[in-house]
């Protein structure tokens, strides 16, 4: 079984970007996965060969460098799998050393990945997608954008930074067939809350996969995963600045 779909997973390695893959390419979709580790992303390739009984195509990249051309590596996705009609950006990286005041090249460390990049990447595809009349992109935030604290500052103005620039897109496609959406996670089950004290449910990155392709058939603008985070974002919002910097989580 096949679908009319060409999907790009960037940071589709590990964690909820591999999730994705995997159940991509299961429902029939041509999927592109891509990473900074060629070895890794052939394993992918081999286990979905194998596993599932499907071929995908695979494209080793690093966000990180400077010469970086958003242009030019969607037009390497699209020589890779055609017409590219979905795209998917679980990418994202958080810091330890990420506490109150930081020194400024994690700050701008963290911004490139968690915000340019994304944006770049978000801006190249859907200039692909409007030549072609029609694409749909999801990218996925945190829900630390809703909690100003000392822990995970710079992480999170990324983020936030990156969710305004969705919305901006979100409002300039409007009445056009390029739509944009944003997922925003919870606790999830990878190798960014690997060793965290997490006071909530952790889901997994299957899980969390499986919500956002479901959403991709939708057109919700921005959800919440799990959806008690809405509630949860919601209420901290609305607590009291006397009571909120008492809080430490």
């Amino acid at each position: 079984m096949t679908t009319n779909r060409s999907s790009v997973v960037i940071g589709g390695s590990s964690g909820v970007g591999r999730a994705l893959v995997e159940l991509l390419s299961a429902r029939g979709d041509r999927v592109l996965a891509t990473a900074r580790d060629l070895r890794d992303l052939e394993a992918v390739q081999r286990d979905c060969a194998v596993r599932i009984g499907t071929e995908i195509s695979v494209a080793a990249v690093d966000l990180s460098c400077a010469d970086f051309d958003p242009d030019s590596f969607v037009e390497r996705c699209a020589q890779s799998i055609g017409r590219i009609t979905h795209l998917f950006l679980p990418v994202g990286a958080i810091s330890r050393e990420d506490r109150g005041l930081v020194n400024y090249d994690l700050i701008a460390d963290l911004a490139i990945v968690n915000y340019i990049r994304p944006a770049q990447l978000l801006n190249a595809f859907c200039k692909h997608f409007e030549e072609n009349g029609y694409g749909h992109a999801m990218i996925f935030s945190s829900i630390a954008t809703a909690a100003p604290r000392g822990n995970n500052a710079a992480y999170a103005s990324a983020k936030t930074a990156l969710e305004f620039y969705c919305r901006a897109l979100q409002h300039h496609f409007s009445g056009s067939a390029v739509s944009i959406q944003i997922c925003a996670l919870g606790y999830v089950d990878t190798s960014m809350s690997f060793g965290l004290k997490l006071r909530l449910p952790i889901a997994s990155p299957t899980a969390a996969a499986k919500y956002a392709i479901k959403m991709s058939e939708t057109s919700v603008r921005s959800a919440h995963f799990p959806k008690f985070w809405a509630v949860i974002t919601k209420a901290l919002k609305l607590i009291p600045w006397s009571i909120y910097k008492r809080l430490r989580f």
